[in-house]
C-alpha cells in the first residue's frame, strides 16, 4: 500500500468554537456545553467535524456527541457518521 501525500496548500481549514455557561434560578453554574467545528475544504469537497461536548459544575465531561460529514465538490453530502460517548464512572 502506498502513501499518498497531500498538498496542504490546497487545503483550506477552519475552526469555530462556542461555549454557553449553564446557570440555575440563583446564577449559580451547573455547567457548560462547548460545540466545536472544524471544517477542512479542498477542491474534491469538505469534511465537517462537530463536536458537541456537555460539562458538569465542575468541568467534568457528561457526554459527548460527535458527527463528522463528508460532503463531494457540489455539497452533496456523501457520508455521515455519529458518535455518542458517555464516560463512566472509575
Amino acid at each position: 500500500m502506498e502513501n499518498e501525500i497531500v498538498d496542504t496548500s490546497d487545503i483550506e481549514i477552519g475552526d469555530d468554537l462556542v461555549v454557553e455557561i449553564v446557570l440555575d434560578e440563583n446564577d449559580e453554574v451547573v455547567g457548560a456545553v462547548s460545540d466545536e467545528i472544524i471544517v477542512a475544504t479542498g477542491e474534491a469537497g469538505s469534511v465537517v467535524d462537530e463536536i458537541i461536548d456537555v460539562l458538569d459544575a465542575d468541568g467534568g465531561l457528561v457526554v459527548e456527541d460527535e458527527i463528522i460529514t463528508v460532503y463531494d465538490a457540489d455539497g452533496n453530502v456523501i457520508d455521515r457518521e455519529e458518535e455518542i460517548r458517555i464516560p463512566l464512572e472509575d
